[in-house]
C-alpha cells in the first residue's frame, strides 16, 4: 500500500516536473511572439541570424547581465524596434523565458508560425548540431 502510494506520487511529481520545463518555453514563444514578432516582424530563425550566433553558449551569454548584451547587440545591427521589445521582456521578469524558448529554436524546436526556411538558417542549424 505504502508503496504503491509512493509511486502514484513520483508519478505525479515528475510529470509537473515536465511540465514546468515546457511552461519556460511555451512562455517564452508566448512573450516571443506578443512583443518581437508582432511589433518587429522578426521570425525566431531570423532573430537568431541577427544575433549571429553558432551556439547555444553563445546565446547564453548574451543573456548575462540582465540581456544588456543582447540589447546592445541588436542597437549595433539597427534593430531598434527589437531591442525596445526585448527591454519590454526584462521589465517583465521574463528574460529567462525568452532565452529558454531561443535556446529550444536552436536545437530545432521550431514552433508553427515561427518558421523561416532559408538555407542560410539550415547552414547554421548543421554547425549547432556539430559542435
Amino acid at each position: 500500500m505504502k508503496l504503491s502510494k509512493i509511486l502514484i506520487a513520483s508519478a505525479i511529481g515528475l510529470s509537473l516536473t515536465t511540465s514546468v520545463a515546457l511552461a519556460d518555453y511555451n512562455k517564452g514563444f508566448k512573450y516571443y511572439t506578443k512583443y518581437i514578432k508582432r511589433k518587429a516582424h522578426i521570425k525566431a530563425p531570423q532573430f537568431i541570424k541577427i544575433l549571429g550566433v553558432n551556439s547555444v553558449d553563445e546565446l547564453k551569454a548574451l543573456f548575462k547581465d540582465n540581456g544588456k548584451p543582447l540589447v546592445e547587440k541588436l542597437k549595433a545591427t539597427g534593430h531598434e524596434k527589437a531591442a525596445k521589445e526585448v527591454e519590454k521582456i526584462i521589465k517583465k521578469h521574463k528574460l529567462k523565458d525568452l532565452e529558454d524558448f531561443l535556446v529550444g529554436i536552436m536545437n530545432g524546436k521550431i514552433p508553427a508560425g515561427c518558421g523561416w526556411y532559408h538555407p542560410s538558417f539550415f547552414l547554421i542549424h548543421l554547425k549547432i548540431k556539430r559542435s
